[in-house]
């Protein structure tokens, strides 16, 4: 091709290439609204369904996506979630998440199950769970990490299917329970949580009520576990190599007869670990409720490290019912 003075090759004209239509952040977006369901699809078309009932057949296709959920009202019906990445915003999800069998990521941004509304409903909590209502039985939700300004959940795994590689960070929770898991936790501001038989690598935990049964550690983790009234530790509790700090907070009662003694067996962790009493008196039961009188001239305690024992000692001619709190801390020494 000639221009002028200049001759030009055609294989020397670059070629016109379109632009790349940009990607969109989600694959999907869903609204959720009192009497419908729109979908917005990766081309703009949108999708209306009737309830979420349809929407949790229309789920079961979906997989490996990336999924915006709007719930622009507050939901009570249960939603059945396929493996796929989920944010979550808007209002209260009440009814229960059910996670089906395979690895799913969840960050939300509000409120996800509801213990107390299920107890109220249903008679049973509503959760995130991974169990698979149609088969009746928990799945293998192995590699999910859920993200959650609040939610409560039920995962379950079994000594023949351990949930392991999970990842939850909940910074606020009104009842939890989880139970052969492997991973990571942390669970802020929750009133009742109960782990069993899990081994956990990082551990962030506050809670009023926590139950611990058969609870360790994987190496190189940290642990940070308080509770503020009462552990219940059932079995084996071993943060073994993780660096741990352990605010553990017993509540106990017993009767002393007078002019005798009686002992609580103290609670145990696989750890050098320091015992004191927070509080300690009569229980008196009045027209308001439950509350403590301090110890009379007469009644002693001490604690007996050896036997993992406190003792209390009455020397009085009467016999008093004793309430007690005490906490159970760790105790760093330095390792050779």
């Amino acid at each position: 091709m000639e221009t002028g003075l200049f001759k030009i090759k055609r294989s020397a004209i670059p070629p016109v290439i379109p632009p790349t239509p940009p990607t969109p952040v989600f694959d999907y977006v869903i609204d959720i609204y009192s009497d419908k369901v729109v979908i917005t699809n990766p081309d703009g078309s949108t999708t209306q369904l009737s309830s979420i009932s349809d929407l949790n057949n229309w789920l079961r296709n979906i997989a490996g996506k990336r999924i915006r959920v709007n719930a622009n009202v507050e939901v009570y019906d249960d939603l059945i979630l396929t493996p796929n990445e989920y944010w979550i915003f808007g209002e209260w999800i009440h009814g229960n998440i059910y996670l089906l069998s395979g690895k799913h990521t969840i960050i939300s941004f509000t409120r996800l199950g509801d213990y107390l509304y299920g107890m109220k409903t249903r008679k049973i909590p509503c959760y995130i769970t991974n169990y698979d209502p149609q088969i009746e039985d928990y799945v293998d939700i192995s590699g999910s990490k859920i993200y959650s300004v609040y939610a409560d959940l039920g995962l379950y795994g079994s000594p023949d299917m351990v949930l392991n590689d999970i990842t939850v960070y909940i910074l606020d929770s009104f009842g939890s329970y989880i139970e052969y898991i492997n991973g990571d936790i942390y669970i802020q501001n929750c009133q009742e949580l109960n782990i069993l038989n899990s081994t956990l690598r990082n551990a962030y935990i506050e809670a009023d009520f926590l139950r611990l049964s058969n609870v360790v550690s994987r190496v190189g983790g940290v642990w940070f576990i308080k509770t503020r009234l009462h552990t219940a530790i059932d079995e084996t509790v071993d943060p073994g190599d993780a660096f741990a700090t352990l605010y553990l907070r017993v509540s106990g009662y017993v009767d002393v007869p007078a002019n005798s003694s009686a002992t609580i067996d103290l609670r145990t962790i696989n750890c050098p670990t320091l015992y004191r009493v927070i509080s300690i008196g009569i229980r008196k039961r009045s027209t308001s409720g439950i509350y403590n009188d301090p110890l009379p001239s007469g009644v002693t305690y001490q604690f007996d490290e050896v036997n993992k024992k406190l003792v209390l000692t009455n020397n009085t001619s009467n016999s008093y019912d004793i309430d007690i709190l005490y906490e159970i801390t760790t105790r760093y020494i330095e390792r050779a």
